[in-house]
């Protein structure tokens, strides 16, 4: 295409407009960006040394009065060289998306869509000077509205609103900060602290709280067993007398379901992949309950996709996998509680930080995640199969275990593979009577399924000392004659079906066996 040397292209003050109110789908995603390159700058600032591991810190400080919001942090701060092309630039970010969260350099503009001015200040580490940059949000908005009559450029515009200055001082600890000045009337949500802290606890890198959640501890000691590092700061709000650290909102064992108000245990941790590294594409950790229904607490329902411990939205986009499974499995994400961690430096969050660009290495992550999503789907209807079936039906097969265990005592196992296989179903009925027992029961059903576990444990506890059939062969045979026939059990086991099986290792047993006690007289052993 031909090129004109004399014609310069140029942006319109509309942009802004995209990438202040049209970026955002939430009015405190705003305060994520703030947060997210406070997070960049205290990590920065860990990998120079210039601050310790685990010191970072960011205050959120309201002032109702004055309508004002100030986030500020301990990280690096901006050298005075680079105070304005790095605060006054768009989309010129020297950040890179490997070591950052924040990479594209527009993050910073969001809050001018809801203060007055928005005022930067930052102190580099080891200098003496404040540097301030004022953004004249009102006059921008005007600017950028699409009622104006006359395009401006933004270049002309955020030179024209914008104001800086700088000024002595006789500390050098490194600082950033930005204030949000005269919270416009349509976002008083900037001045109430509670809901600030609810956002930021599930989009926020925060730690979790130990004190509330027993389980942290498995997280943590699972992580240091892999040596993958979770990224976390302090985060302190401030709001007059109040002064609130920002936990992840995980506070809890004990949770009810959206509808019926059913109770949700959490018995444990699991973790996917369980033999991840810090190489991994990804690594999750989920709730291990009963799976009874929908979390009731939206804060925390739903599998949340994070990378540098960051959300990407919230629980909508693991909801649209879990839809890929089939329509109707994309309600079972809010049957879980989790975090998605994204290592893979190859995947890029999109420019509103709700999901990922679609590129090779998101999709071969997306793909194991719609398999993982497809054994979470089949087993939430496992356990609502087994909380809706009769009593009677979930017994019978336990009662029928439980008396072949008893015969097998009698006659022996024909190998440890038989031995092992048995011990698996044993296993799996007793996790069946669990979500059998979950489900709104009698007392006299609950007691029942109860008693039937507590039978069933102890055989599953006994099962190794149950003998082997060639220890109960007829002592007359040498021991080349009872391997021989053990091996003929073993390969009998492999290539027959049960019934075939049973019928052929009772008729060797009756030829070459001692006399055996009777079931009822091994199970009163017990």
């Amino acid at each position: 295409m031909a090129q004109d040397a004399t014609h310069i292209p140029k942006v319109g003050a509309f942009v802004l407009e995209t990438l202040t109110t049209g970026m955002y789908t939430n009015a405190l995603d705003a305060l994520r960006e703030y947060v997210q390159n406070s997070f960049d700058s205290i990590q920065n600032a860990s990998r120079t040394k210039a601050l310790p591991r685990g010191a970072g810190r960011i205050d959120i400080t309201i002032d109702d009065k004055k309508k004002e919001l100030k986030i500020r942090d301990n990280g690096l701060g901006i050298p005075a060289v680079d105070v304005l092309p790095r605060l006054i630039n768009i989309g010129m970010s020297a950040k890179t998306i490997a070591d950052s969260a924040g990479f594209r350099g527009i993050g910073r503009l969001a809050g001018i869509a809801y203060c007055q001015r928005l005022i930067f200040r930052t102190r580099a580490h080891g200098e003496r000077e404040i540097h301030e940059v004022t953004f004249r949000c009102d006059d921008i908005r005007k600017s950028m509205s699409p009622a104006k009559l006359q395009t401006e450029e933004v270049a002309d515009v955020l030179l024209q609103y914008t104001e800086s200055k700088s000024q002595k001082t006789n500390h050098s600890d490194a600082f950033f900060e930005v204030t949000m000045h005269g919270i416009v009337s349509e976002e008083q949500i900037f001045l109430d602290w509670q809901r600030i802290e609810g956002y930021l606890a599930q989009v926020a890198p925060v730690k979790f709280d130990t004190n509330s959640f027993p389980r942290t501890g498995d997280i943590y000691s699972w992580l240091r067993g892999r040596s993958i590092l979770l990224p976390e700061i302090s985060l302190v709000i401030h709001a007059g007398a109040v002064r609130q650290e920002v936990f992840k909102p995980y506070r809890k064992l004990s949770y009810k379901t959206k509808q019926q108000n059913l109770p949700i245990n959490v018995k444990g941790i699991r973790f996917y992949p369980e033999n991840a590294t810090p190489e991994s594409p990804f690594w999750l950790w989920y709730a291990d309950t009963n799976l009874p229904g929908m979390f009731g607490d939206d804060s925390v329902g739903g599998f949340r996709l994070r990378k540098n411990n960051i959300a990407l939205g919230m629980d909508e986009r693991m909801a649209e996998i879990f839809a890929e499974v089939s329509d109707s499995s994309a309600r079972f994400n809010s049957y879980f509680i989790g975090e998605i961690h994204v290592q893979h430096s190859g995947t890029i969050p999109n420019a509103r930080r709700d999901g990922f660009e679609d590129n090779t290495a998101w999709t071969g992550i997306r793909q194991e995640l719609v398999t993982f999503a497809r054994e979470r789907s089949k087993e939430i209807r496992e356990c609502s199969k087994d909380r809706n079936m009769a009593v009677e039906k979930v017994l019978r097969p336990v009662e029928k275990q439980i008396e072949e265990a008893d015969r097998k005592r009698v006659i022996g196992f024909a190998s440890k593979d038989e031995r092992e296989s048995f011990g698996l179903a044993l296993d799996k009925s007793l996790d069946r009577l669990k979500r059998a027992k979950s489900g709104e029961r009698s007392s006299e059903e609950a007691s029942r399924l109860e008693d039937a576990r507590k039978r069933l444990v102890q055989t599953r506890e006994t099962l190794d000392t149950v003998p082997f059939i060639a220890q109960k062969l007829n002592t007359s045979l040498d021991r080349k004659q009872r391997r021989i026939i053990a091996e003929i059990l073993e390969l009998l086991h492999q290539v027959l079906d049960s019934d075939s099986f049973e019928r052929a290792r009772n008729a060797i047993s009756s030829k070459y066996s001692l006399k055996a006690e009777s079931p009822k007289e091994s199970a009163n052993k017990r």
